[in-house]
């Protein structure tokens, strides 16, 4: 299955570089899957296509501030980014980063982010990907909440500012559930007046947690897409979702899940029964490389909230198993026709009655 076959063409400033003010009023494309038919809305009208006993599925993660600049002893310039956090924060902590330097920074070496306080690159793994330390848990906090600085994703080519820090985090992230170095970004355009209306629906609000790492930003560069090892993240279940996502199988409500990283934990935690129902099964920090592509069987995912994504992206490539490689280009060609933006920061679709 070629890579080429999950390409499109677009024009770079189609790329959101910046929020909506107003969360809720990024456009949503409704597309009714099965007969094809595409309406044009604001995502603040969601809620007209959630009913009493309906489920939405969101990933709680929350973004943690991953990128750090800092010195080596001689005064040379170092930017460390950080791939991926631990489910549990312990002390000295390791952490898997990218760590850029004029010169290659040695094993063992220090770096200064602060006076006083300082990051040691432990091991050097070999292109740029090294194993960093913090000793303390004083350390760890003065560093991020005064030296670090949000990921922003490369695609968007500016610094970030003080209203990333409130955007790029959805407004029900949780500390406690789990730290990404990206947002689950279908996320971020509910608010908590879309939350509360879907409650008065009758609709049940619930999430799972998948802590998203940097390959969420690779491209796909396999020249067969099978042959591509997607990364490992860690991901939760509890029992109360599982429930709820299990009860409204049951009764024939929507299960609407909230973002492809929410996908993968429910099609991670999901076994299929006997009669072909689906079961979700309960999930405490435990990993899944699940890559989906297409002729991939989905166990739980019939209704998707999700953004525009970056060609021959593995995010793409789902969307391309859930709906089909030509149903997937024209959704795309749609939005693009009809001004829509790309990426994180972008527009949003709704994919329904697959």
């Amino acid at each position: 299955m070629k890579i080429d076959l999950f390409d499109y063409k677009f024009d770079a400033e189609k790329i959101a570089k910046y929020p909506k003010t107003n969360r809720d009023e990024a456009n949503l494309m409704a597309v009714d899957v099965k007969n094809f038919k595409i309406t044009h809305k604001k995502f603040y009208e969601i809620t007209d296509y959630i009913e009493k006993g309906d489920a939405v599925v969101v990933n709680n993660s929350s973004v943690k501030k991953a990128r750090i600049f800092g010195k080596r002893v001689s005064g040379g310039k170092v930017e460390i980014f950080i791939t991926e956090f631990p489910a549990d924060i312990s002390f000295p902590l390791k952490l898997k980063s990218l760590v850029k330097a004029h010169k290659t920074i040695k094993e063992n070496e220090k770096i200064e982010v602060a006076e006083k306080i300082y990051i040691t690159a432990e091991k050097n793994f070999g292109g740029g990907l090294y194993e960093i330390s913090v000793e303390t848990k004083s350390d760890y906090d003065y560093i991020f909440e005064k030296c670090a600085a949000i990921p922003l994703p490369p695609y968007i080519k500016r610094a970030a500012d003080k209203k990333d820090d409130i955007y790029y985090q959805t407004v029900y992230a949780d500390d406690s559930a789990g730290l990404s170095v990206a947002a689950p970004t279908a996320g971020l355009h509910f608010t908590e007046k879309i939350i509360n209306s879907i409650k008065e629906k009758g609709g049940i609000f619930t999430d799972v947690s998948l802590n998203i790492g940097l390959g969420t930003f690779l491209p796909v560069r396999t020249e067969d897409i099978r042959q591509h090892e997607i990364h490992k993240e860690t991901y939760t279940v509890t029992k109360e979702t599982a429930n709820i996502v299990n009860g409204a199988i049951k009764s024939g409500n929507k299960v609407i899940i909230t973002g492809t990283s929410a996908v993968r934990s429910l099609e991670s935690a999901a076994v299929e029964n006997k009669d072909g129902t689906c079961l979700i099964t309960t999930r405490k920090n435990e990993e899944t490389s699940l890559y989906i592509y297409p002729g991939y069987k989905f166990k739980a995912t019939k209704n998707l909230i999700t953004n525009f994504h970056q060609p021959k992206s593995s995010l793409y490539i789902m969307i391309c198993a859930l709906i089909g490689i030509d149903k997937t280009k024209a959704v795309y060609e749609e939005a693009l026709k009809n001004d829509y933006s790309l990426f994180s920061y972008g527009d949003a679709m709704y994919l329904y009655n697959i």
